[in-house]
């Protein structure tokens, strides 16, 4: 097993959204790192998880395996926001009904991470509601466990914008941001593909 491993979620089909974004997104990132030359061999090891069933009790076994069995140094969750008009990095998760025992909402600053992916070019900002919903309920979840080692981010649907190839770039991007913020190690070939990748501003 690798000494570090970083897991990227998605969700599957639901409500009508049959082509959920967030498992396009995570498996065009999965893609992506596969193909950058080294990266699959370094000491950090990317798990995918595309399609995580939109349901609270998937939303329990996954997390309880990620963070029992896997324990990664770091999770990004990714859901779909189907009015969003921007990628959105969500910065807490509200306790809100679905959380036994009640407790105040975590927050995890993130505002560094967006400030670099905006210098890139990429369309995204900063959210402080991740709904009340599974993607709401599956982030708490990981901030229970590690609120400094977790994050959920809200895709937009799929369109000439933003486009499956850009959210694995955006995905790509925010994995590296996150992996230097965390002192965790990746490949130089990864640096070098971002560096040459140039992101059209919206």
């Amino acid at each position: 097993m690798s000494e570090y491993r970083v897991i990227v979620t998605g969700f599957g089909p639901f409500n009508g959204i049959v082509e959920n974004s967030s498992t396009v997104a995570a498996l065009n990132l999965k893609n992506k790192w596969s193909n950058i030359p080294s990266c699959s061999q370094n000491s950090t090891e990317l798990i995918v998880i595309p399609n995580v069933e939109v349901s609270y009790e998937s939303a329990d076994k996954v997390t309880t395996i990620i963070w029992n069995e896997i324990k990664p140094d770091l999770v990004i969750h990714v859901g779909v926001s189907a009015g969003a008009q921007k990628i959105e990095i969500e910065t807490q998760s509200k306790s809100g009904p679905y959380v036994r025992g009640g407790r105040d909402g975590h927050q995890h600053p993130e505002s560094s991470a967006c400030k670099e992916l905006q210098i890139l070019g990429f369309n995204c900002c900063l959210s402080n509601d991740p709904g009340s919903y599974i993607c709401g309920y599956i982030y708490y979840r990981s901030l229970e466990r590690n609120s400094c080692r977790s994050v959920f981010i809200h895709v937009p649907l799929i369109s000439e914008e933003f486009s499956a190839d850009y959210l694995g770039d955006f995905l790509l991007s925010l994995l590296s941001i996150l992996c230097k913020q965390c002192n965790i190690p990746t490949s130089p070939a990864l640096q070098g593909y971002l560096t040459e990748t140039k992101v059209t501003s919206k």
